[in-house]
């Protein structure tokens, strides 16, 4: 346990640094994806997605700070407040072989490193958001903090990035899961937290953005700020089928990817079967649900982005991470108990009693593929050998860091 504990933090700590070096590196580059992302507020007039871009950007008016800095800054206390959070989850987790394939599936932590198109992308704001719910009701087991956390960080999120909507059913099983007993009480705060979600999901679909927001958008950006607009705020014109016209699916993709998910959910599949829901910490009705069931129904929204959009590799971490949680979550607060003393046995029953062939086995199904970040390019290699290997390709940046020229 504390073996685990020490090498999870360094392993942790270790990608923070480099997360930290290449943010910092491409915060201003005209390429950042990112950054173009982060950028879009309302200064062109009401649109999805720009929530903390129009609060970001006032704080950078009012202190005549650089918005790009600005947005690097946040960039950083988000990957802070995520690891930090991580560590604080797992770190008190009874360790097993089978946990160790979960956690460091490269879905998890290292896509994004591995992957910089993703790095810094605001599918960082969610992961943090839905992380710190597990924590508060670990720390007070008072589930009214977790409804009113939730009322004040759903809008926030969502009129950040609309696609937190598909995820938001991981909470809503939560609330249904802490729940011992279904009382007109636990209906009003179902119902309340229900409404938010259709009030502002009918906010944001039923808002349009027209070429003339847009320009006006752009104009402001580039009068106040120097910000030239980038290919995501262009994309609040598009719709729906704008961006299903993009992607084209065909036979190696869908294979590649059916691997990809195999092998970067084994972990917390087999974690899974091997776990049953605590009767005693939850209600009756979810108490006679099978545990995968669960978990499968709680899925199927995450197919939803690989059908409209080409970002794959965005969308697969986003796919592990949020069961990931919440299995994790629910296993910490007690919700669910994993069955140990069976997984133990098959383990020490098997060639993977030896150290070494578990050390092997979590090196290559962990440590030596990411998927890409579109789905129609094949896979990466080694990404922490790869990261490394960028470094000094990303050094000279900082000679100008000052400046507005990286």
């Amino acid at each position: 346990m504390k073996e685990f504990k020490f090498y999870f933090g360094i392993y942790l700590a270790v990608l923070l640094v480099f997360i930290i070096f290449f943010l910092a590196a491409v915060h201003n580059s005209s390429v950042n994806n990112s950054m173009a992302e982060w950028v879009i507020n309302y200064q062109g007039g009401f649109t999805r997605r720009g929530f903390i871009g129009e609060i970001v950007f006032q704080i950078s008016q009012f202190f005549n700070f650089q918005l790009r800095k600005v947005f690097l800054g946040l960039q950083i206390i988000l990957y802070l407040g995520y690891f930090f959070s991580l560590f604080f989850l797992f770190k008190k987790i009874k360790y097993n072989f089978i946990f160790s394939l979960a956690i460091f599936s490269p879905l998890l932590f290292i896509f994004s490193l591995a992957e910089l198109e993703a790095l810094g992308r605001k599918d960082i704001l969610m992961f943090f958001v839905f992380i710190v719910n597990f924590l508060i009701f670990i720390r007070y087991k008072n589930k009214n903090y977790n409804y009113i956390y939730f009322i004040i960080t759903f809008p926030v999120v969502f009129l950040t990035h609309e696609i937190y909507i598909i995820y938001t059913v991981y909470f809503l099983a939560f609330f249904v899961m802490i729940e011992k007993k279904f009382n007109l009480l636990f209906i009003i705060k179902f119902l309340s937290i229900l409404l938010l979600i259709f009030i502002l999901l009918n906010l944001i679909t039923t808002n349009e953005f027209s070429r003339e927001n847009f320009d006006l958008l752009c104009k402001n950006l580039k009068d106040k700020s120097n910000e030239t607009c980038g290919l995501a705020p262009y994309s609040m014109m598009i719709n729906l089928d704008g961006y299903r016209s993009e992607v084209a699916w065909k036979l190696p993709h869908v294979i590649r990817y059916v691997l990809i998910f195999l092998v970067g959910f084994l972990g917390l599949i087999i974690s899974i079967f091997f776990s049953k829901i605590n009767k005693f910490e939850t209600n009756f009705l979810i108490s006679k649900i099978n545990l995968k069931l669960i978990f499968l129904i709680l899925a199927l929204p995450s197919i939803l982005p690989f059908l409209t959009a080409v970002d794959s590799g965005r969308y697969s971490s986003m796919a592990y991470t949020f069961p990931c949680i919440f299995y994790f979550g629910l296993l910490r607060s007690n919700i669910i108990v994993f069955d140990y003393e069976k997984v133990n046995y098959l383990i020490n029953n098997s060639f993977f009693k030896l150290k070494k062939y578990r050390i092997i086995f979590i090196f290559l199904f962990c440590f030596t593929w990411t998927p890409k970040a579109v789905y129609h390019e094949d896979l990466s290699s080694f990404p922490l050998y790869r990261t490394i290997d960028k470094v000094p390709n990303f050094i000279g940046n900082f000679k100008n860091f000052h400046l507005n020229q990286l």
